[in-house]
């Protein structure tokens, strides 16, 4: 399969859990493979209420009080201590194997570990070679090697830069559902490891917004979120003469509502936009409030056209954006830049 148009999201699984071998002891194990052995003391203080004291060493003990709410899960709070002081606290949700919906009464046998949770982060995959790890705030580019080794199993190279990357494996369980085991690795050397679940995902909230000149490529195609020389259409201004520069607004997900809105002129230089089909002036609406680009369909998209010239004589600098926004997905948006360079 392809990963193009695809988007990875990640449900993390705990990096260690604990095995309760009998009533009085255990193991912590994690990814790697490390066990820790410890002894441990489980006190039910109520109908739905436990808690279990477990020690690693003198002095270095962590403190699980747990409250059940369903069937095996339930809400932790997790005071760990380092020299019998208290180091950091931990909340969240749990699981563990016996299955009960209040306190069992021993845990010999079970195990216990931090429920699953749904990352903020996702790989997005835009060509066959480069995609973007992206959460809410931050966007970071990647090329990638997608390998699949038989049947079920395929590994995936995310490289950020030279000595950054993120090593996966997945495991199929469906199509688009399976496991994870993610290892990364910074300054050349290994960071963390995760496991967990993940699912495939067709990209369906990705409006893309491209600019340029009739003279070659639109600029910007499958970017998203971008700015810099990717981004940005250069344009240089002799006299008075006005340019004419091309933007389209695509919808690479479903069907959606789409709206669009621009920069004002700066002093020194006039920029009007225009839609093309039919052709009106729409520089004050999209300037201003924004402008309803209308219901576009997959791959369908709406072309504006910008004309921009220097007022006066004299050199002179302006940057300008166009911005398509999704109205039904927060967040999916995109800009094409454009900068006026008069001589």
């Amino acid at each position: 399969m392809e990963l193009v148009g695809q988007y990875l999201y990640f449900e993390e699984g705990p990096e260690d859990f604990l095995i309760f071998d009998n009533a009085s002891a255990g193991e912590k194990r994690d990814l790697l493979g490390d066990i820790d052995p410890f002894t441990y003391t489980f006190t039910q203080n109520g109908p739905t209420t436990a808690t279990v004291v477990v020690t690693y060493k003198p002095g270095e003990y962590d403190e699980w009080d747990l409250t059940w709410d369903g069937a095996g899960t339930g809400t932790f709070t997790r005071d760990e201590y380092k020299d019998s002081l208290l180091e950091d606290t931990d909340t969240g949700r749990f699981v563990e194997t016996g299955g009960t919906t209040t306190p069992p009464a021993g845990l010999s046998g079970l195990r216990l570990e931090e429920s699953v949770q749904l990352e903020d982060e996702r790989f997005e995959f835009l060509t066959l070679t480069n995609g973007r790890k992206f959460q809410p705030g931050d966007v970071d580019p990647f090329t990638y090697v997608y390998t699949p080794v038989d049947a079920t199993t395929a590994t995936l190279l995310a490289t950020f830069k030279a000595d950054k990357w993120d090593d996966l494996t997945l495991s199929f369980e469906t199509e688009t559902t399976g496991i994870y085991v993610l290892t990364r690795y910074d300054d050349n050397v290994f960071k963390d490891q995760k496991r967990g679940e993940f699912r495939l995902d067709l990209n369906q909230q990705t409006v893309d917004v491209i600019i340029g000149d009739d003279s070659g490529p639109l600029k910007g195609d499958d970017i998203f979120n971008q700015t810099g020389r990717r981004q940005t259409e250069v344009v240089r201004l002799t006299g008075e003469r006005s340019v004419t520069i091309r933007t389209e607004i695509e919808n690479d997900g479903d069907d959606d509502s789409v709206a669009a809105r621009a920069s004002r002129a700066s002093r020194g230089f006039e920029t009007q936009y225009y839609t093309t089909t039919p052709r009106r002036n729409v520089t004050a609406k999209i300037s201003g409030r924004g402008l309803s680009v209308g219901e576009l369909g997959h791959d369908e998209s709406e072309t504006l056209e910008i004309e921009a010239r220097k007022k006066g004589k004299g050199r002179g600098r302006s940057t300008g954006w166009v911005e398509g926004r999704s109205g039904t997905v927060a967040g999916a948006k995109d800009k094409g830049y454009f900068d006026l360079i008069a001589k």
